[in-house]
């Protein structure tokens, strides 16, 4: 059974690595000064997440740092995203691990985390074992729900104390394909519901940034019917200053 579900979800996870291929190149840009050097007294805003998040911190970049006349010199944008990757796969990439890291080695002041586009099959372990597969809903979302803990908990504040970097969950907007695009809203679901009793996080939504609501984002979605327009990246990643611009 657990064959038949990955051939069934396979096709899902090749739409997906041939769409960031010309995301990359294209509307969403790959991020390729991600490692700028850092000024000491900068306010520090890291992008995390999968190729939406790469086209979302791209032009969170241009809006923070060059936007009206801000010089943008005290504000650094640095955009860790991979292609491809989620909360379902940590044998492809491990984004609590990564995220852990970040937090122990370079804490910024802001963390944008988004994921769930490619989220849409089983849940595996390090060695690729599937370790619960999607048709077990309940088990699917508990297991789900405990690797959002994990990336949310990495900036808990210690000893009661105030947290370093606040953590902003920017949920995806239902895609095309349905399987996806279920996933996508059940995702950012689950992320609000973590969320609710960490004050260090807070929860953004795409859908509503965007004013698609719950509903297929058909104004905004590319040709591929899951990844964002240039001129929607743009309308949301204004629509996240507010949330993302603190210090001013």
């Amino acid at each position: 059974m657990i064959a038949d579900h990955f051939a069934r979800t396979r096709p899902i996870a090749l739409l997906v690595a041939a769409a960031v291929l010309s995301v990359v190149s294209g509307a969403c840009g790959g991020d390729s000064d991600a490692a700028a050097p850092v000024g000491s007294a900068s306010r520090k805003v890291t992008v995390a997440g999968d190729s939406i998040s790469v086209g979302l911190g791209s032009h969170l970049r241009t809006v923070l740092q060059g936007d009206e006349g801000d010089d943008g010199d005290d504000m650094v944008v640095k955009v860790i995203g991979e292609g491809g990757t989620g909360l379902a796969r940590p044998d492809n990439f491990d984004w609590p691990s990564r995220i852990r890291a970040l937090a122990a080695e370079f804490p910024p002041d802001v963390l944008v985390f988004s994921v769930g586009s490619n989220d849409a099959q089983d849940l595996t372990d390090a060695d690729g074992r599937v370790v619960v597969t999607m048709s077990d809903e309940e088990a699917w979302d508990a297991e789900y729900s405990r690797r959002l803990t994990e990336v949310f908990d990495a900036f808990a504040p210690a000893d009661g104390g105030s947290a370093r970097t606040k953590v902003i969950w920017v949920g995806h907007v239902r895609a095309k394909k349905q399987v996806v695009g279920d996933t996508n809203r059940r995702v950012h679901e689950l992320a609000a519901s973590v969320a609710a009793d960490r004050p260090w996080v807070e929860v953004e939504d795409l859908g509503e940034l965007l004013g698609t609501g719950d509903g297929e984002a058909s104004r905004c979605l590319l040709p591929d019917g899951l990844h964002l327009t240039a001129d929607c990246l743009d309308e949301a990643a204004r629509a996240l200053v507010p949330a993302v611009d603190v210090g001013r």
